[in-house]
């Protein structure tokens, strides 16, 4: 079968062409199911469900923080646990966005960026605003069909108070 130049160069533009939007497509399904398995930790996280968090953070999980101090999922519950006791706050919000998520096989990449605002009391006794962005990036590991959060690397943190920056270091959002 022969081809002229031109049909030679449709079949060359449509390969590129595919070649360029599959990994796009493929990036797009990948930041969507993992957006949707953060939104599976929060709710966990949000209700203290031992066992939906446990659907989604893989038991050996370890968290870094941005100073480099290593905790494991256990310790990082009991924080929690201690947060939670505080008084509950009614403007707080947290969002989890995927920035990018990346597969390879059984393991996958994922940047991501938590924003958190809410009021706090400080030290001086006043109503504080209070906003954090803070990015990370996280190893998931799919164990049978579920992936699994298995490592978090923060990178990058800001945390304001009533608008004026009071800790910033590594990466921003």
């Amino acid at each position: 079968m022969s081809f002229t130049l031109r049909q030679a160069s449709l079949i060359a533009g449509t390969f590129a062409t595919v070649a360029l939007v599959a990994p796009a497509q493929a990036q797009d399904e990948a930041k969507t199911m993992f957006q949707t398995r953060y939104a599976e930790l929060r709710a966990g996280m949000e209700a203290r469900d031992a066992a939906a968090i446990g659907k989604v953070m893989a038991p050996e999980y370890q968290v870094t923080d941005i100073r480099g101090e290593t905790r494991n999922g256990s310790e990082m519950m009991q924080r929690m646990a201690q947060m939670a006791a505080r008084a509950p706050d009614p403007s707080r919000k947290v969002e989890t966005k995927v920035l990018s998520a990346t597969i390879a096989g059984d393991s996958a990449t994922v940047e991501q960026q938590l924003v958190a605002s809410g009021k706090r009391t400080g030290d001086d006794g006043e109503e504080h605003t209070m906003d954090m962005v803070m990015t990370s990036t996280d190893t998931w590991a799919k164990r049978g069909d579920a992936w699994m959060l298995v490592k978090s690397v923060q990178t990058g943190m800001t945390v304001k108070r009533d608008g004026e920056v009071f800790f910033s270091e590594g990466k921003q959002g």
